[in-house]
């Protein structure tokens, strides 16, 4: 019933002191400053005693045959190293079980072609990116259009592998934009989906998050934050948001949007759009489709060539 938030409660680690290319970021993106880039926006800079454990465990992936050179990245292994605290054990352990399930679950390897019926009323898409840069995943579960779990969960994975490939330069996270006014029972995912979303979103791609906005969330998705909310690490809190109320322009909830994602979050998330069960606000399938498409042909064609 309230993945949105639980998938969002992985425990955080102290915030590691901002670099150079942090202050000149901040001078040029107002309303964030250093440690808010990194906990928002940008990679994730270690300390040298920190960078010496990423080693270590790297190590200790290759002398089980564990590491894989395309997806244990520095980058890669930061986060997750960021989501155990540092913890040689707990991080070790995490991205086996983690190296483990790609082995099997290839979600690197998912093509447009495999998930398109799942895509067709954009309950999950990616709008495009905000004035930092951060890939905008959409999220509606009332435009949901199917009920087979596998599928489900593979056009998730689709989606966050995509986000992935869309970012550049120094952007590490993305940005969750989840509709819950039209929530309903009805078109809620099974628990099974739920938990699986679950882990996807915590176990197998941690430190990803940027922010969330939660759209006008039914009372009981504020009552359960609240209850859980003392347990949460305070840097984990500062990236979720519960909005509720007016979203006209000039309005609280319109600034703070306009100052985090930029003064076009309203065409980008499509929030002015009448609301229909069959197409997500701010949704065009033929267009998105298109240029997802367009991408995956281009990265066909290189592989030809090098083949």
């Amino acid at each position: 019933l309230v993945w949105p938030v639980v998938a969002m409660l992985a425990p955080a680690a102290p915030e590691p002191a901002a670099g150079e290319n942090a202050k000149a970021a901040s001078k040029e993106q107002k309303g964030m400053n250093e440690e808010e880039l990194q906990l928002h926006v940008e990679k994730l800079k270690l300390t040298e005693e920190q960078t010496k454990l990423r080693e270590q465990v790297k190590q200790e992936l290759k002398k089980n045959d564990l590491f894989d050179e395309e997806f244990c990245t520095n980058e890669e292994l930061n986060r997750f190293c960021k989501a155990r605290n540092f913890d040689f054990k707990k991080v070790y352990t995490m991205l086996k079980e983690c190296i483990t399930w790609r082995r099997t679950a290839k979600p690197q390897n998912i093509r447009p072609s495999e998930v398109e019926s799942e895509s067709v009323t954009g309950k999950t898409y990616i709008a495009g990116k905000d004035k930092y840069g951060r890939p905008v995943i959409v999220m509606d579960s009332s435009c949901e259009n199917s009920k087979d779990h596998d599928t489900k969960i593979k056009y998730l994975l689709f989606n966050l592998e995509h986000a992935k490939r869309l970012m550049e330069g120094n952007v590490d996270k993305w940005v969750l934009f989840i509709y819950l006014d039209k929530y309903s029972f009805f078109s809620a995912p099974p628990i099974k989906t739920s938990l699986e979303t679950n882990r996807c979103l915590t176990l197998r791609y941690p430190e990803r998050l940027g922010h969330c906005f939660l759209y006008q969330p039914p009372s009981l998705f504020s009552v359960v934050w609240k209850m859980a909310s003392p347990l949460i690490d305070p840097r984990t809190k500062k990236k979720i948001n519960f909005m509720s109320g007016s979203f006209d322009k000039g309005s609280a909830n319109d600034s703070k949007l306009s100052e985090v994602l930029g003064d076009d979050w309203r065409d980008l998330v499509g929030v002015d759009d009448k609301h229909e069960t069959t197409k997500a606000r701010g949704y065009d399938h033929d267009k998105v489709w298109s240029e997802v498409c367009g991408m995956y042909k281009s990265d066909n064609e290189e592989e030809s060539k090098q083949s």
